[in-house]
């Protein structure tokens, strides 16, 4: 009886961890670091209870998925070859609004304390080089740095709400703060830098496949046919 219970547990032990690890697989290929990283830690010692050896099969485990949660998650190559089909559309997204020739996200940061205002502003959001925001009071388009509704702007600009809004969307899903069009149809996509990093990363598109003009630091590399990773200082 007790030997039928054990194996009834061993099974569920590796049902279970042959679908969290499932879910691992999928993360990888969908890029979703944080469920990667969950799963794998539930995959692990499930499968390891199924097994009769569990402390090779935990450190076997351990030493196949670490490697590559640092590969797919953690280096330029990993983020590319799981990302280029997606960076890929977004060149496509871009490219069909020829009037949109820049944008940075930027943040929506709270108002200071003691400010008197409550709810959010715009931070470092540009449209086309124009600071722009979301919200009215911080409008000021007689400023020493003129500060753009944006709505307004993109009605002018012609782009429609529904557009922008899956540009930026995309921008956000793939970790990038913005992008700028350069000559020759060159398109620039900026990675989100964390505050006081002296420098710029970015994946460059360039449909002639010519190595980027203002490219040339020593990080600089070609990752595919028409991809290149720039770094600006």
């Amino acid at each position: 009886m007790d030997l039928l219970r054990r194996e009834k547990a061993q099974i569920s032990f590796l049902v279970a961890g042959c679908v969290a690890l499932a879910v691992f697989v999928w993360a990888i290929i969908a890029y979703a670091p944080m469920t990667a990283v969950l799963s794998v830690i539930a995959a692990i010692p499930l499968l390891s209870l199924a097994a009769r050896k569990r402390l090779v099969v935990a450190l076997g485990l351990s030493a196949v998925c670490a490697p590559l949660i640092w590969m797919a998650f953690g280096t330029t190559a990993g983020y590319f070859l799981l990302n280029r089909s997606r960076l890929e559309g977004l060149v496509a997204e871009i490219t069909a609004v020829p009037s949109l020739t820049s944008l940075q996200l930027g943040d929506d940061e709270p108002w200071p304390t003691g400010s008197g205002r409550t709810g959010g502003y715009d931070s470092y959001r540009f449209i086309n080089g124009h600071r722009v925001s979301r919200y009215r009071e911080q409008v000021a388009p007689d400023a020493y740095q003129p500060i753009l509704y944006e709505a307004d702007f993109l009605r002018d600009l012609g782009v429609s709400p529904a557009r922008h809004l899956t540009l930026r969307t995309s921008l956000e899903r793939l970790s990038l703060s913005g992008f700028s069009l350069g000559p020759d149809g060159e398109i620039v996509l900026d990675e989100t830098i964390r505050g006081g990093t002296p420098w710029v990363t970015s994946f460059v598109y360039r449909p002639d496949d010519t190595f980027p003009i203002s490219s040339g630091a020593e990080g600089d590399r070609r990752l595919a046919p028409n991809w290149f990773y720039v770094t600006r200082g």
